[in-house]
């Protein structure tokens, strides 16, 4: 009997688990449901959405993120505990994992994570930056000695990566991600239409009508919210094209860190990214980030075919190389 390699993307909002034989085998939500009387968490993902909504005096949903995570580590252990039950199934020999983890992350809440990972019935755990993952997962070639560039967007982190021979020349990391793109509509939303929406509302509204190009064939979406006046509901209509406005500052801020890796870069690795270009990796891509980035930097730029499940299926290859070396 053969133990089964699982990577394992842990992300802020959702948990990606991808074997290299049989490709992704769980995505839900990094949550859990936890019992208000007795702490225990008794469901995760999108099982714990249900029971939460079911019964929620009874039970609440618990985010484990990256910054609490030494606070949550036992939370997340028991979230990752039923994850694998779900994706691997019984089995007698548990699992080696590769984990993904951001670049930044302290001490503590790297071996924090090591440890909910091992809680959570791995009998191994490897630790490997998200931007090696991804690259790995969109098909970079670790072999060649040219330099490549690779932007991940997460849910609440992007991270800008040079990378040469298999290894991070120099990378930023910044706080900034989807979930900023949902604040940055809800104060567009505000401040622009007079208008109250939610972060659920914000999340429909960038991806229904995210587009940040000019490329990018023109949608229409109505939104329903709380006028700051009247306080009565109303309905306004945007369009795409106002998007690049309401989402200026967190692209703003993704944009300085891909400037930064450039500018920390030599003239030979910055020639091979002239040449290669950037690859875009991650959940928060919006549409026409691409040509975004092209026009503003005159650099060739591409989302990743797999840009959501990148990270998990790098992770996944990274440790069959292991087992291969």
């Amino acid at each position: 009997m053969i133990r089964k390699g699982v990577g394992l993307d842990i992300g802020t909002t959702q948990t990606t688990i991808c074997t290299v034989e049989d490709g992704i085998l769980l995505y839900e939500p990094t949550v859990g449901a936890v019992d208000v009387d007795s702490g225990e968490t008794v469901a995760a993902g999108n099982d714990a959405m249900k029971t939460v909504e079911e019964a929620p005096d009874h039970y609440r949903l618990c985010w484990p993120l990256w910054d609490p995570v030494v606070k949550c580590a036992d939370i997340l252990a028991s979230i990752l505990r039923f994850f694998f039950k779900k994706a691997l199934g019984r089995t007698l020999l548990r699992p080696v994992v590769m984990v993904s983890i951001p670049c930044d992350l302290t001490e503590a809440q790297t071996n924090a994570v090591e440890d909910a990972v091992l809680a959570a019935g791995a009998a191994r755990v490897h630790l490997l930056e998200a931007p090696l993952c991804a690259a790995l997962g969109v098909g970079l070639d670790f072999s060649s000695p040219v330099g490549q560039m690779l932007v991940h967007i997460g849910a609440s982190r992007t991270e800008a990566a040079m990378i040469f021979i298999g290894d991070m020349v120099t990378h930023v990391s910044v706080n900034t991600g989807g979930d900023q793109f949902n604040s940055a509509i809800v104060r567009y939303m505000r401040e622009k239409h007079r208008l109250y929406v939610g972060q659920r509302t914000a999340e429909k509204i960038k991806i229904r009508i995210g587009a940040i190009s000019g490329n990018i064939e023109e949608k229409k979406l109505d939104v329903k919210g709380r006028d700051l006046t009247t306080k009565e509901p109303r309905i306004v209509t945007l369009s795409s094209r106002e998007m690049l406005g309401a989402l200026r500052e967190p692209l703003t801020t993704i944009l300085d860190a891909v400037v930064s890796v450039v500018e920390q870069t030599g003239d030979d690795m910055r020639a091979d990214i002239a040449r290669g270009g950037v690859v875009l990796t991650g959940g928060a891509v919006l549409m026409g980030m691409d040509q975004f980035l092209a026009d503003v930097m005159g650099l060739r730029t591409r989302i990743a075919a797999n840009a959501q499940s990148a990270v998990a299926e790098g992770a996944a290859l990274a440790l069959e190389r292991i087992g291969k070396s």
